[in-house]
């Protein structure tokens, strides 16, 4: 059962749902509703902030104090590939780094419409390859995301695994967005438990951001992808989410290709129930479980070496 914080946020979401329906309301006005949503987000005391440029696209690292010397969480943040931006996620990513005890590099990539396939993709590789330039050895390198962010950390993996780099040594995905073909049967069971997400818009920004690809592409719709090879994977989602079966069968795909997964599944919450972490304690339980996974791949303050596969 979901906590009354959360009830009385998604009751609320859901008094002001209509404007993620109208059709006459864009991208840019969107962007501007959640930017009004950050202005109570705050990063945590304690985690110092350093902007970063990479391929001229803007970063930031956010830096617990006492941070980890070597090791490092790549995030890539959510938004259907159009929303969302470093400014929504920068207090859960802070959260997670002074929890952990682990810097986070805190990505930005292009949007749709102004960018379709591959600009986000490519983006999210600059950035895993700038860290490796920067001398973070593959091994002591996290990757992560939530929504579209999570579906971007794995597909971002298997253009790796093509070019033959080095993989990092695990993903986190928080509900991600893996299947733009919008197939499973969560979308039309969860339609009206889950007030962020809106599936006349997200078919269509599916559409946009595969541009000219197939969306079935593994490389947009990472569901339909080989996984082998992928280093240890956590997976969170709610059963109220429309997106729960891009997370399940992610997870189901993942298994099959012989990839350690760690599924976590929450009871009655809507979509990016992570990020009102200071208000939800479901947020809270969430994020500690993340540390938990880090910390058993030797992502903490005290840790040495993690442990992947071979």
């Amino acid at each position: 059962m979901a906590s009354i914080q959360h009830d009385v946020l998604r009751m609320s979401l859901n008094n002001v749902g209509w404007l993620f329906k109208l059709s006459n309301v864009g991208i840019n006005q969107l962007r501007g509703l959640l930017q009004l949503g950050t202005l109570g987000m705050f990063i945590p005391l304690g985690v110092n902030l350093k902007r970063a440029k990479i391929n001229k696209r803007e970063a930031e690292w956010l830096i617990p104090d006492n941070a980890h010397p070597d090791k490092v969480l790549l995030y890539l943040h959510g938004g259907g590939y159009a929303l969302g931006s470093t400014d929504t996620h920068r207090s859960m990513v802070g959260h997670i780094a002074k929890k952990s005890g682990i810097r986070c590099l805190l990505a930005s990539y292009r949007r749709i419409p102004e960018s379709a396939y591959p600009a986000a993709l490519n983006d999210a590789m600059a950035a895993y390859e700038w860290l490796l330039d920067e001398g973070y050895a593959a091994k002591n390198i996290l990757i992560g995301g939530d929504s579209a962010g999570g579906g971007l950390a794995i597909t971002t993996q298997l253009k790796l695994r093509e070019k033959g780099v080095a993989l990092p040594s695990g993903t986190i995905c928080l509900s991600p967005w893996t299947d733009l073909a919008i197939t499973g049967d969560s979308v039309q069971r969860n339609i009206y438990k889950d007030p962020l997400t809106d599936i006349p818009l997200m078919k269509k920004w599916g559409r946009l951001y595969a541009g000219k690809q197939a969306i079935i592409n593994p490389l947009v719709s990472p569901m339909y992808g080989d996984l082998t090879g992928l280093n240890p994977m956590l997976v969170q989602v709610s059963t109220d989410e429309v997106l729960y079966d891009d997370a399940r069968r992610l997870v189901e795909h993942a298994e099959r290709d012989q990839v350690q997964v760690d599924f976590q599944v929450w009871e009655g919450l809507m979509h990016w129930w992570h990020l009102f972490w200071q208000t939800v304690p479901e947020g809270r339980e969430a994020i500690d479980n993340v540390i938990k996974f880090m910390h058993k791949l030797g992502f903490s303050l005290d840790s040495t070496q993690p442990v992947t596969k071979s």
